[in-house]
C-alpha cells in the first residue's frame, strides 16, 4: 500500500459503439499519450501508467491528487481535439492503494481503485466527469458541485478550443502568445478561444483544489 494517497482515474469512451476499431484505437492512443504528457507535471520523474481494459475502458494515474481535476480536464481536451465526436467519461479516486509491479493498473487494489472504479459505474446520465477525495480541501458537496460545472463548462468546448485548452492547461503553460504561435493564429484569437470556452472560471475551479488564484493571463 502507499504511504501517499494516489489519483486514480478510471474512465470509457463515450459513444465508443459508434466509432469503430480504428477510430477506438486512435483515441485511446490519445489519451496514452496525454497521461504520458501528464505523468512529468509533479517533477518527481514518477513514470507516466496508463492500461486499456474492456475495449473502450481505460485507467491512468494522476501526478498527483491536487492535479486529478487539471489532468481529467486535459485529457478531455486531448480528446476533443481529434474531433466533436470524441468524448471520456472520468471519475477519479483518491486514496491508498497498492501499484501493481507489473504496470498494469487493472490489477491495482486499496481504496483510490475502489472509488474510482465505483465512481465511473456511479455516474447519472448527464455527468462525464465524477470525483471522491476523502479529506481532500473540499467538502465533498461542494467537490461534486465543482467538477460537474467543470464537466459541464468543458464539454462544450469545440476540437479548435480544445487544442487551445490542451496547451493551457499544461502546468507553467506558455503565455497566449506562444500559444498563438504554435498553432499559427494570433494571441487575441487564443484569448477569444479562452473566453468562449469559460478559461477564467475553469481556472478558479482549479485554483481551489491546487492553491493560488486562478488570476494568472
Amino acid at each position: 500500500m502507499t504511504p501517499d494517497p494516489l489519483a486514480v482515474l478510471t474512465g470509457d469512451l463515450v459513444g465508443s459503439s459508434r466509432l469503430g476499431g480504428a477510430s477506438l484505437d486512435a483515441a485511446m492512443a490519445v489519451l496514452g499519450e496525454a497521461a504520458g504528457a501528464a505523468a512529468g507535471w509533479a517533477g518527481d520523474g514518477a513514470p507516466a501508467r496508463f492500461t486499456r481494459f474492456r475495449g473502450d475502458g481505460w485507467q491512468c494515474l494522476a501526478p498527483s491528487p491536487a492535479l486529478a481535476l487539471r489532468m481529467m480536464l486535459f485529457l478531455r481536451a486531448r480528446l476533443r481535439a481529434r474531433g466533436a465526436e470524441f468524448d471520456t467519461r472520468i471519475a477519479a479516486g483518491i486514496g491508498r492503494g497498492t501499484l501493481p509491479a507489473t504496470g498494469d493498473l487493472s490489477a491495482g487494489t486499496g481504496p483510490a481503485f475502489e472509488t474510482s472504479g465505483h465512481g465511473l459505474d456511479s455516474l447519472g446520465r448527464a455527468a462525464r466527469l465524477g470525483m471522491d477525495w476523502p479529506d481532500g480541501p473540499a467538502a465533498p458537496a461542494v467537490l461534486a458541485a465543482l467538477v460537474a460545472l467543470c464537466d459541464e463548462v468543458s464539454r462544450r468546448w469545440t476540437p479548435r478550443q480544445a487544442r487551445i485548452f490542451a496547451a493551457r492547461l499544461v502546468p507553467d503553460a506558455p503565455p497566449q502568445a506562444e500559444i498563438g504561435a504554435e498553432f499559427g493564429i494570433s494571441q487575441q484569437m487564443v484569448a477569444k478561444h479562452l473566453r468562449s470556452g469559460g478559461d477564467w472560471a475553469l481556472r478558479r475551479a482549479l485554483a481551489a483544489l491546487e492553491g493560488g488564484t486562478g488570476d494568472d493571463e
